[in-house]
């Protein structure tokens, strides 16, 4: 809540004072979000994706989808492990929006699915003691969000928010050891908070 608040403050210290003549930044209907990074989370990036909102009288419809891989290897004494990882997650949902000048409030839901893919391959001095396990997960839900917008400018603005996740997932875990492969499938319910301090720019026409 902390990080939430100090981010707020910055974002409302760019707009500037109440009396100027602003601009009415609802005219352009059309949006496009870039991101996302974690501004508390320098050190890395979070979630990479894409979104497109299409602003109504009162919120917009907003679509998008998120995509996230990384890659690593490191080194034992006696073995290397080499993991991947991967996931995509679309998502539709509607944003209801509250004005006040340059800032714009917004809550709603969106409809989100993932489809992420986890492998750790173990190469031993011996081969024979080489492992392999891999991990697929499909998980559906809703999320429930709020965020807030501050423009830029007519055209560009930067956003952030956060969300709880409300989800149902099932896992299929595959393990290779001499020559063996045993399968193992688990799911159940999700419940959580998403981060705080994800930001992303954005671009209205």
């Amino acid at each position: 809540m902390k990080n939430t608040i100090i981010l707020i403050a910055l974002l409302a210290m760019l707009t500037p004072c109440i009396g100027q003549d602003l601009p009415d930044y609802s005219k352009n209907r059309n949006e496009l979000n870039l991101g996302y990074f974690n501004a508390f989370e320098l050190n890395g990036l979070g979630d990479l994706g894409i979104g497109y909102k299409r602003l109504t009288d009162k919120g917009a419809f907003r679509t998008g989808i998120g995509m996230n891989f990384s890659k690593s290897e490191s080194e034992h004494q006696s073995y290397i492990d080499n993991s991947k990882w991967s996931e995509i997650s679309p998502r539709i949902g509607y944003e209801f929006h509250q004005w006040y000048n340059r800032i714009r409030l917004h809550y709603g839901v969106d409809a989100v699915a993932s489809f992420s893919a986890y492998s750790s391959e173990y190469n031993y001095e011996d081969p024979e003691n080489d492992r392999l396990s891999e991990y697929k997960t499909f998980a559906a839900g809703i999320r429930p969000l709020l965020g807030i917008t501050v423009y830029l400018s007519k055209s560009i603005s930067i956003a952030t928010e956060t969300y709880m996740n409300i989800s149902f997932s099932k896992t299929t875990e595959e393990s290779t050891y001499n020559g063996d492969t045993n399968t193992y499938e688990r799911q159940g319910m999700n419940v959580g908070l998403g981060p705080l301090g994800i930001v992303s720019v954005n671009f209205h026409f």
